[in-house]
């Protein structure tokens, strides 16, 4: 039976935010739909409404023309709606098995048996009785998706399902996803990734500020248009220009750079070694989990190495704490900015407290200098364009974007010398992505210097000067950026070696 998904005039308002304004939109099995917007645009609170998280304020779903209320998760599940979400509900020490059975109400013999059939007919290689702990991101997700598919779903909504994953573990969502379809299920594929909806969404609904702006067939949209339709104005083509003139002034330098963890999930970092000069950006590519994580740690002081081992600006800084690093001109934007650069509970003003300099005159013998701390917020906000004038606005509210523009201004504000940053742009829509690499490359203008940790290449190769690859724990050689490709990059990303 065809599978009809109708969503009828549905309003969800929050204080302040109208966050979907009467949607209207209807979706047919045999097609995945792509749902597109910028990070606010009020994608994931449709989403949330189609999955049973929360009710709207006015309108109705549909199901094969039966109204719908879904007031929980449980309803959707039950009217055979099933959501992966970006981040995984899996208990990471409990096995696979455990955590299937924990959502199921069939005895462990007859969910084992039927476990097994999905992954013989989907191609799935997963030992059940490992600890998830012990999968990699693509495997999770398989798992959530088994916890989808135990059901028999006629719907099934993907939120951003590439955000973590590598490339060999895309490809293989793509090819299960397009399997799904093709035997009926109706798929809604909501991502930032431009490519990726061309590559295998058959049609698109296109949101802004909480709005539903175009639906149409992929067939008729190129990248340009789509990311145009979704900023409300023509999308800006952002490439560094590589000049041959840059600095011989050397900033940092890492050498003979280790760590060994005894942490068996960690990667070790073996004889690192590089340099960067003022005013470059150098890129570190490579596939998630071979050190980036770890490197990072180690050169913003939250792991702390000999002494020698880094040298920024004449200074060995290598034992030195993150703290004490930002008192010689060193600014951090790690990956995750909802546990390690912001605390979403606390305002914003507060947040950019938690950036204290010595110089920012934010504590005045002991006590805290509120007003300070406030204006300095405010010309955050207003000097990186975050979409509020409120410093009181929890954390919490602002969109992906908004956030990493607060945290990348925190950062900033302060005139570093240095920006190492980690995966920056890693969920963001296209326009804060625009925003945020127009920001790297002034940095540089400035004479500034970046490391630019990504497992973006396209990004490394818009934004970098050299560029190299760490793989298993080392780095490859340092290359031009003009003179990489991502082939090359890919190459090197899989542990090969090239010319």
């Amino acid at each position: 039976m065809n599978t009809n998904l109708k969503i009828s005039n549905v309003t969800k308002i929050y204080p302040g935010c109208v966050a979907n304004d009467n949607i209207s939109l209807e979706f047919e099995s045999g097609k995945i739909y792509a749902l597109l917007g910028e990070n606010g645009a009020g994608k994931s609170t449709l989403v949330k409404i189609l999955s049973g998280v929360i009710m709207p304020d006015e309108g109705q779903i549909f199901l094969n023309n039966k109204v719908l209320k879904l007031k929980s998760p449980i309803d959707a599940k039950k009217n055979k709606i099933g959501m992966v979400f970006q981040h995984f509900n899996l208990f990471e020490t409990l096995s696979v098995f455990e955590n299937l059975i924990i959502d199921s109400n069939e005895t462990r013999e007859n969910l084992r048996e039927k476990i097994q059939s999905i992954m013989k007919k989907y191609n799935f290689s997963i030992d059940l009785d490992i600890p998830v702990l012990n999968l990699s991101a693509g495997q999770k997700q398989k798992v959530e998706i088994i916890r989808c598919l135990i059901r028999s779903p006629d719907v099934l909504i993907m939120d951003e399902p590439t955000s973590v994953l590598t490339e060999q573990e895309t490809i293989e969502l793509f090819s299960s996803l397009k399997q799904f379809s093709e035997e009926g299920i109706l798929i809604i594929y909501i991502t930032h990734k431009l490519k990726e909806v061309m590559s295998i969404c058959d049609e698109v609904a296109v949101m802004r500020k909480g709005q539903l702006v175009s639906v149409s067939k992929i067939i008729n949209e190129k990248i340009e248009t789509l990311a145009n339709k979704m900023i409300g104005q023509n999308l800006k083509t952002i490439k560094k220009k590589i000049s041959n003139e840059k600095s011989k002034e050397q900033l940092i330098k890492i050498s003979n750079l280790n760590y060994s963890s005894e942490d068996p999930f960690e990667t070790n970092l073996k004889k690192i070694n590089f340099e960067v000069n003022r005013g470059e950006c150098l890129g570190i590519a490579g596939i998630s989990g071979n050190g980036q994580s770890e490197l990072f740690q180690v050169l913003s002081g939250e792991i702390v190495s000999e002494k020698d081992s880094i040298i920024f600006n004449d200074n060995p800084i290598g034992n030195l704490n993150p703290q004490e690093r930002r008192e010689y001109l060193m600014a951090f934007s790690p990956e995750d900015r909802m546990e390690q650069a912001a605390i979403p509970q606390m305002k914003i003003f507060e947040n950019v407290a938690l950036n204290n300099f010595k110089s920012s005159n934010f504590f005045n013998n002991g006590l805290i200098n509120e007003k300070k701390i406030k204006e300095h917020s405010q010309k955050i906000l207003s000097d990186f364009s975050v979409n509020t004038d409120n410093v009181e606005l929890k954390s919490q509210f602002l969109s992906g974007g908004n956030l990493q523009k607060l945290i990348i201004g925190r950062e900033l504000i302060t005139s570093p010398e240095l920006l190492i940053c980690f995966n920056p742009t890693w969920g963001l829509d296209v326009g804060a992505i625009n925003y945020i690499h127009e920001t790297l490359i002034k940095i540089n203008e400035q004479k500034k210097s970046v490391i630019l940790i990504s497992t973006d290449t396209d990004e490394l190769l818009k934004l970098s000067d050299k560029i190299c690859v760490i793989y298993k724990g080392k780095l490859s050689k340092i290359m031009n950026a003009n003179e990489v490709t991502p082939e090359k990059l890919g190459i090197l990303m899989g542990g090969g070696e090239i010319d």
